[in-house]
């Protein structure tokens, strides 16, 4: 049967996760290790024998750095782009570029998992000090909601993606190929809405950078496998497992 793909993948490497701080809506670049996971992704999407006929990406600069190294390797400029605000990171509020160790301390064990793991834990609202001083945070005017500081939960993420992947399972439907570069948690959020996740399969769900994971979207709009496919399944697993003993995505 022809079916469509749909390849997520979680931006490279930012200058902020390798500083080991929560990031948010700061709108910041890639390292030298994240360009290399961006080309490297690239070229798996590549050997899998996959073409995007469109990607949907975040605006965020380090989601649209992955974008154009992808596209460059892949020799993909002419390829549509669709960048749109559902899919930026999670806003973490007054926990925004705040290192996790210092989170960790302040916050205590089970109180920092509530609010960066489960489904409804809410950082709290950043101070409008703290807010002065984010000269590179994302906002849209388009959105109407994204506030930068104001906190999300991982289900007030879910209600933001989920428009979009009605429209990218649309188009994958068709037959299409769709490529969805964006964050840790949109991609968590939106891999919940796509395999109805319960909450701690959400709890559990970390996304490593530059690992593309597959699904195929059928013509009546059955997607599968449930929680998809890497391309190299062994080093995403690593990835993954490294991730989870950092303290997750």
């Amino acid at each position: 049967m022809i079916h469509g793909v749909l390849v997520l993948l979680r931006h490279g490497e930012s200058t902020a996760n390798a500083a080991q701080e929560f990031t948010g809506l700061l709108d910041v670049g890639l390292t030298s290790r994240g360009r290399q996971q961006a080309t490297g992704a690239a070229r798996m999407i590549v050997a899998a024998d996959l073409r995007p006929d469109v990607v949907v990406t975040s605006p965020m600069l380090r989601a649209r750095l992955t974008t154009d190294l992808v596209q460059a390797e892949l020799a993909a400029e002419g390829v549509a782009v669709v960048a749109t605000w559902r899919l930026v990171e999670r806003d973490y509020g007054c926990l925004t570029g705040v290192s996790k160790a210092q989170a960790l301390d302040q916050l205590g064990p089970e109180r920092y998992f509530a609010l960066r793991r489960t489904v409804d834990g809410v950082p709290p609202p950043a101070t409008a000090d703290q807010v002065a001083t984010w000269d590179n945070a994302f906002t849209d005017p388009r959105s109407g909601l994204l506030v930068p500081g104001s906190g999300e939960s991982l289900r007030d993420v879910v209600a933001r993606v989920t428009p979009s992947w009605h429209l990218m399972r649309a188009r994958a439907q068709r037959g299409e190929t769709v490529l969805v570069v964006a964050h840790g948690n949109s991609l968590r959020a939106l891999c919940a809405v796509i395999d109805g996740l319960s909450p701690t399969e959400i709890e559990d769900l970390n996304i490593p950078s530059g690992h593309p994971l597959r699904y195929d979207v059928y013509p009546d709009g059955l997607v599968g496998p449930r929680g998809g496919r890497y391309l190299d399944v062994s080093a995403a697993q690593d990835a993954a497992a490294r991730i989870a003993r950092e303290g997750g995505t």
